[in-house]
């Protein structure tokens, strides 16, 4: 679905104007309703609109996220008297889908702080190494936000049978 709405946006782009970046991003941003319309009639045309739309929503939150942990991470590194209590956290990991899996490791391990280290698929367990930590709680529901908006994103409709 996504390569029909990408050559759409280029025709819609080309036929308007130039095939610039800016007018491409109007036009794809343009066919959105009419995915979301047919989503109404085509199960995978309104699959594909709830994937832009938690993507949308995902993108902007992760990156801020990512931001927050450099501030974090540049505070620790210019305060000599701050005592850093770094950890090894289990974290459990609700999705069995190695993809999500490792994508939410990459995503753990492009966040400055973390580092996602092993996953035992036997338990459903990764361990994460956490530069600053008072509390593996507080890490657990962190990752556990990341992996719930991700599981948003990733499956709108839930887990695919």
């Amino acid at each position: 679905m996504v390569y029909v709405h990408l050559l759409l946006a280029s025709v819609l782009a080309a036929f308007f104007a130039a095939l610039s970046p800016l007018y491409w991003l109007f036009a794809f941003a343009a066919l959105y309703p009419l995915f979301r319309l047919c989503g109404l009639f085509h199960h995978a045309s309104g699959v594909y609109a709830l994937r832009i739309e938690a993507g949308l929503v995902f993108v902007p939150w992760f990156t801020w996220q990512v931001f927050s942990a450099s501030l974090d991470v540049a505070k620790i590194v210019l305060n000599p008297r701050y005592q850093i209590e770094p950890a090894v956290v289990r974290v459990p990991v609700h999705s069995r889908d190695k993809r999500l899996i490792t994508l939410l490791g990459c995503l753990l391990t492009l966040t400055p702080g973390t580092l996602a280290l092993d996953y035992r698929a036997t338990t459903g367990d990764m361990f994460v190494h956490v530069l600053d930590t008072r509390s593996a709680d507080a890490v657990i529901a962190a990752i556990g936000e990341i992996e719930r908006r991700l599981l948003r994103w990733v499956q709108p409709l839930g887990a695919e049978k």
